[in-house]
């Protein structure tokens, strides 16, 4: 694979676009929760989720610095099997998560132009996977170097909207309960918008000195996401009081309210540069896990080509462009439930390889380590453990139906390869 060019700088903006890319998508949890209860999930969910992943990705991909993140983890602590089904579950959930990022920047274009047909939806969103797979093509230190830059520019009108609106908040919207709560939305939606942590691991082989960049990279990232996320949604909910409306793509109309047209404008076009940048990031990373398994036999071996000039993996980044421009047809909803149920069986098995391999290879080299032992990761691993067991007892019949095929298509791909 390539050389080690992704450092402390491109790491952050990589990590905050696997994670976040600002405020945008958490309009849901708004309308699907009210005011109190999505600004409440806010505060809780990154200490009980988004900093577990953080920590576990940050030991393992030190200890472990190679291309394929968490495939290369649980194959390590579980065996080929067990690495299989991660890598599998997670190229699917990729695909579904991909797609939420054209989707997305449709629908913020639908601000600036107006009403569009199917079809041209789906030409500008296949024209955007197109650009960002060449840009993903050309390296990932270039993904990166975007990644970074993109995060400055999608932060500033959010720092605009909270400085021109608090001081227009009323504090009492912020205690605004709704009678029925749509759980299985709102659990979707908080628990994607802070997830993605481990998907940097899965460029561990292209990062510069990982076992400083790692843990500091997430600590960074950490802070920067929690707050992208606190602060517009705590004063958009206070500028705002028609919460009900608050869906995906819903932030232009907030800062439009807050500072005037202007600022619902720049919102969006900065919404445009997240959904893009999202998708850049999130093609990378996903792009590598296909790869790795295509190098370790348990995908077709045509996916593991590197690019002779660029040294990137070639086929697997068009293979999965591909995968994500067939579900640009499928709604915001339906995609984020079917890529969290997805998602949440993948960091299971992530968090259990962690605490297995304190077991199984105790003098394994780790830069850095969870702190307190054996008690310690154990004890790190509950919270997120638990909210997926959450999340998929919640996802509605539909996206249980479509997940259970996708996991029975694992297995009889790895029966077919293993034969």
């Amino acid at each position: 694979m390539a050389r080690r060019t992704l450092n402390f700088t491109g790491l952050v903006g990589l990590t905050f676009f696997c994670v976040a890319g600002g405020a945008y998508g958490l309009e849901d949890a708004v309308g699907a929760g009210g005011p109190m209860i999505a600004l409440l999930a806010l505060l809780i969910v990154p200490w009980l989720w988004s900093f577990p992943t953080a920590l576990m990705t940050a030991e393992l991909s030190s200890a472990m610095p190679e291309d394929g993140g968490y495939v290369v983890w649980v194959e390590r602590a579980f065996g080929r099997f067990w690495g299989f089904q991660e890598g599998w579950l997670s190229w699917l959930c990729s695909f579904a998560d991909n797609a939420l990022y054209p989707v997305m920047f449709v629908d913020y274009l639908f601000y600036l132009r107006g009403g569009m047909s199917p079809f041209e939806r789906w030409v500008i969103g296949a024209t955007l996977i197109g650009c960002v797979t060449w840009l993903n093509i050309r390296g990932a230190r270039l993904v990166g170097l975007s990644s970074a830059v993109f995060t400055l520019l999608v932060l500033a009108p959010f720092a605009a909207l909270v400085l021109l609106g608090a001081p227009n908040v009323d504090p009492a919207a912020w205690l605004i309960r709704t009678g029925e709560i749509e759980w299985a939305l709102l659990l979707s939606t908080i628990l994607w918008n802070t997830s993605g942590w481990d998907n940097a691991g899965c460029c561990a082989g292209e990062v510069a000195e990982p076992h400083k960049n790692y843990p500091r990279a997430m600590a960074a990232t950490v802070l920067v996401v929690t707050l992208a996320y606190l602060l517009p949604v705590a004063v958009g909910v206070g500028v705002d009081k028609n919460w009900s409306a608050w869906k995906e793509g819903y932030f232009p109309q907030v800062g439009q309210q807050a500072g005037g047209g202007w600022l619902g404008t720049w919102l969006t076009v900065t919404g445009l540069i997240s959904a893009a940048g999202l998708l850049s990031a999130l093609l990378c990373t996903s792009a590598r896990v296909s790869y790795a398994m295509a190098a370790r036999g348990m995908l077709p071996r045509p996916l593991a080509k590197i690019h002779s000039r660029y040294e990137t993996p070639w086929v697997a980044i068009i293979v999965n462009s591909i995968g994500v421009a067939m579900l640009l047809p499928f709604s915001f909803q339906e995609l984020i439930q079917v890529d969290m149920f997805l998602y949440a069986l993948a960091l299971i098995l992530e968090f259990f390889a962690l605490v297995r391999l304190r077991f199984k290879e105790p003098e394994m080299a780790r830069p850095y380590r969870v702190p307190f032992g054996i008690p310690g990761v154990i004890l790190l691993s509950l919270p997120p453990v638990l909210l997926c067991l959450a999340s998929i007892f919640v996802a509605n019949t539909p996206t249980k139906l479509v997940s259970l095929a996708g996991i029975a298509l694992g297995l009889i791909v790895y029966v077919s390869r293993e034969q």
